[in-house]
């Protein structure tokens, strides 16, 4: 055979490989009609110390039609189960579901108050193992309420609730920075991390719980029942010990530089009426001294956004005095939280012992026992803000508005 031959037979055989492979598909794929997508799971405590397992599934039929507002059928469904263990319980699922469960589409993990305070360990060992699941959905724990009425609410905006979970605590964590945003990835690093003790996003369920369950509650103008990211709860290792309110979750934020907008509300500097100053970047440094001594510089730039007071916003006094109450406004935020988190829940979430561990790790490697020291520890707070803009107009409405 001679050359063209040869090179015609072989463009031929790869031209039908190439028309071919479309023809295949993926041999991983699963079929729509053939799985139960999951899109929140829920995990609480049972009374013999298992596990109840909460999955809220698609229906696609609905979703797909866009014919929800009118259709008799939810867009969603929640299954529960009981088990001796997660994977124990999930399989078990099945009973009910009928379909194969499919978890790589999971957006949150709603974990029940309970088990966060007993240990995350044993649950997340499950987790962390299951190849199906990504590990950019996020954890967040029920306050006041079971992780599975948490996901039995019906979302007013979006149909699918564990979808509005997830773009509501982007949403907030991005404008407000009051509630942290953390995946399962950050949980681990923050597990593993020396000197800093782990915090997940709170959800509290306000209004009527039993009206909230009803798809027709979705309809109402006015919601009855609401869920609400409120604050963080705080760990020492895998085990829940308390409660961060929202300053303490923005003091965390901005000492792991990790604001990204939020406001500030002080009081005119001459006269009545507040100034409401908007942050957009902040960055905060901790440097470790001694085991018991530490000191933070926090540096951030805002902009005027709104002035209740005939303030002449252009003279540079003015200027230097709201920058000096801002100052004290963020140092007494940080100094309030950071106390609290000494005094009342006794674990450092802040990370001045990673900071310490960095630092100086031969200091470090001499240290027993972390929280007895930071329960004593000194820290000097110092904020250095800058006024980056004053907006469009020069004075305040109520300056320019006539008598």
């Amino acid at each position: 055979m001679n050359r063209f031959g040869l090179a015609s037979r072989l463009l031929a055989l790869l031209l039908i490989a190439a028309l071919a492979a479309p023809l295949s598909g993926c041999w991983s794929r699963n079929e729509l009609n053939g799985i139960n997508i999951v899109v929140g799971m829920g995990v609480d405590k049972a009374k013999d110390d298992g596990y109840i397992v909460s999955v809220q599934i698609v229906n696609p039929s609905q979703v797909t039609t866009k014919k929800t507002s009118t259709s008799s059928f939810s867009p969603v469904v929640t299954f529960r189960s009981y088990g001796k263990t997660l994977p124990d319980a999930l399989a078990r699922l099945t009973l009910k579901a009928a379909r194969e469960l499919y978890l790589a589409h999971l957006r949150i993990l709603v974990i029940g108050e309970e088990i966060a305070r007993s240990g995350l360990s044993k649950p997340l060992d499950f987790i962390a193992r299951n190849r199906e699941l990504r590990t950019d959905f996020y954890l967040v724990v029920a306050k006041k309420a079971s992780a599975s009425d948490i996901l039995d609410m019906y979302s007013p905006i979006d149909p699918i609730p564990a979808n509005s979970l997830y773009t509501k605590l982007d949403t907030s964590d991005d404008i407000w920075s009051a509630t942290g945003k953390v995946t399962l990835d950050r949980l681990i690093r923050d597990l593993a991390t020396e000197g800093k003790g782990p915090a997940l996003t709170s959800i509290e369920l306000l209004g009527n719980r039993h009206s909230g369950e009803e798809m027709k509650s979705a309809q109402n103008i006015e919601p009855q029942t609401l869920l609400r990211y409120d604050g963080m709860a705080a760990f020492r290792g895998d085990r829940m010990v308390g409660w961060l309110n929202e300053n303490d979750v923005r003091a965390l934020n901005l000492l792991q530089n990790e604001t990204h907008h939020t406001f500030l509300t002080v009081e005119c500097p001459n006269e009545e009426g507040l100034v409401t100053l908007e942050l957009n970047q902040a960055h905060a440094r901790i440097t470790a001294h001694r085991p018991d001594a530490f000191e933070v510089e926090l540096r951030s730039q805002q902009d005027i956004a709104d002035i209740g007071c005939k303030m002449d916003v252009i003279d540079p006094a003015n200027q230097e005095k709201l920058e000096q109450l801002v100052d004290a406004k963020l140092v007494d935020l940080l100094q309030r939280s950071i106390r609290k988190s000494q005094k009342e829940l006794k674990v450092d979430v802040f990370g001045f012992g990673s900071a310490l561990h960095r630092q100086h790790p031969g200091l470090w490697r001499r240290i027993e026992d972390w929280d007895s020291i930071y329960d004593r520890a000194k820290i000097d707070i110092r904020s250095k803000t800058t006024i980056r803009r004053i907006g469009t107009t020069f004075k305040s409405m109520k300056d320019e508005s006539r008598p």
